[in-house]
């Protein structure tokens, strides 16, 4: 029953278009709440009474659960009918947005915000799963760049909107106004989604994704206890070892069983497994980036809330114009041109932050961002779309699911890093202040950054080799 219409007229109709607008519409607002929580932290922090290890939970552990629910991506797509799906994700949206809206304590926000977390979890993978089967393959670059500017977008445009309205209203009407815009995209979404793939009935892999789940949980784990204890921590170390020893665990079990939560036959195809790990890296410089630059604007520099978010707003306006035209030019070009010259654009940025860390302002922290944001725009949808494309049609859906987990992981494990780094700092700090600590700390993330995007440009560099010599053959 599957609509392959790759094979079909070029022509999209209303109704996808609109499917892909409502669910776009949702993964944006979740991903929108997420970021714009980091510029209250000094707030909530104060109001709370909790420690910056502990307020980033708000955004890594949303990040974490929406990316052990998009692990299961691939399972609920065959499973369940997509509206339905749609639709319990819009339920979920609206409880947790209810209850953060209501919340008195840490503990109840967090739950607020896990909850979001599954939504978005269901939303975002639905969305692209939506472009890649129903989109043609002569006009997947463009589109793919469509819904990266939804989920890139709410990144960087959530600080300036958490800024502004926690500076003039308080935090609390960041998720009232959201409400709105959720419910008309939840109108839109619910009445276009159609149905054009049989429902199956696979085997849930319960043993697979408990496994993904230690891997992504000890590991997010691993990084709150280095930012409490140190590097040095046994805990971290203890951690750490037993989450990546799950990652190899599952690896095992899915090449040993029927239905695998994610086939990992998505992993023998070069091409795929180098645009994977250079979208990892993207995402998790991204919101590593998200998260550094308002909380530097505030920690640092003593600007406000309002001013620390906007400094991210051009760079994110920008990404509407540079992001389509970065698809399109894949799709007429190629995909070593837009990516590589994005990759050293980012790698230029963060070369540029550390070595003006000392004279940064906000100005200049927004030029530099606008730099960022440019190179990004280039490099995360085009990375997406030609990974996906070196994958057949029956493994499509195992390569989305991927993609989506790792891009909400990535981003988990980008936050935490980023505090991690300034939270040891803070604690090292013998003999000097809070602000020179935080700067210290600032400087180490940022040579974080540029050690991830040399190391992209590598994996990209050596992966468009490996694509041409497969063209020759």
């Amino acid at each position: 029953m599957e609509n392959n219409r790759f094979t079909q007229d070029e022509q999209v109709s209303k109704k996808i278009i609109l499917s892909i607008v409502g669910t776009g519409m949702m993964s944006f607002c979740g991903v929108l709440l997420e970021t714009s929580m980091n510029v209250t932290f000094p707030t909530l922090m104060k109001q709370l009474g909790v420690s910056v290890s502990s307020i980033q939970w708000i955004t890594s552990g949303y990040l974490l659960i929406a990316a052990l629910v998009m692990a299961l991506a691939s399972y609920i797509h065959k499973r369940f009918k997509l509206r339905n799906i749609y639709t319990v994700s819009v339920i979920l949206f609206i409880l947790g947005l209810l209850l953060c809206v209501f919340a008195t304590s840490f503990p109840v926000l967090l739950v607020g915000r896990l909850i979001g977390g599954v939504a978005t979890g269901l939303t975002t993978p639905l969305m692209f799963s939506i472009i890649n089967h129903e989109i043609p393959v002569q006009k997947l670059g463009s589109y793919t760049a469509i819904g990266a500017i939804i989920i890139s977008m709410a990144p960087t445009i959530g600080p300036t909107y958490g800024g502004l309205v926690s500076y003039y209203l308080g935090w609390r009407l960041i998720f009232w106004i959201v409400l709105p815009v959720s419910l008309i995209a939840a109108v839109i979404g619910i009445l276009n989604i159609e149905q054009h793939r049989d429902t199956l009935r696979p085997k849930l892999d319960i043993l697979g994704f408990a496994w993904i789940a230690a891997a992504f949980i000890l590991i997010a784990l691993a990084f709150n206890e280095a930012s409490t204890h140190g590097w040095a921590s046994t805990g971290f170390w203890l951690m750490l070892v037993i989450g990546l020893l799950a990652v190899g665990l599952y690896a095992w079990h899915a090449t040993h069983t029927k239905s695998p939560l994610i086939n990992v036959k998505i992993f023998t195809y070069q091409p795929f497994v180098f645009s994977f790990l250079a979208y990892a890296l993207c995402q998790l410089i991204n919101l590593g980036m998200s998260f550094l630059l308002p909380n530097f604007g505030q920690l640092v520099l003593g600007t406000n809330a309002l001013l620390a978010g906007f400094l991210l707003l051009p760079g994110s306006v920008l990404r509407i114009f540079i992001m389509p035209w970065g698809g399109n030019l894949l799709d007429r070009k190629g995909p070593s041109l837009p990516i590589l010259t994005g990759i050293g654009c980012i790698l230029i940025s963060a070369i540029l932050f550390l070595s003006f860390m000392s004279f940064l302002t906000i100005p200049l922290m927004t030029f530099f961002y606008v730099f960022f944001s440019v190179g990004f725009s280039l490099t995360y949808s085009n990375t997406l779309a030609n990974g996906m494309k070196q994958l057949p049609m029956h493994l499509k859906d195992d390569g989305n699911a991927a993609f989506n987990a790792i891009q909400q992981y990535s981003g988990s494990i980008g936050t935490s890093l980023m505090a991690t780094l300034i939270a040891i700092s803070q604690m090292n700090a013998t003999g000097i202040s809070t602000k020179q600590a935080i700067v210290r700390g600032s400087s180490h993330d940022f040579i974080l950054l540029i050690f991830m995007a040399v190391a992209m440009l590598g994996i990209q560099a050596w992966n468009f080799k490996i694509q041409k010599n497969q063209i020759v053959k």
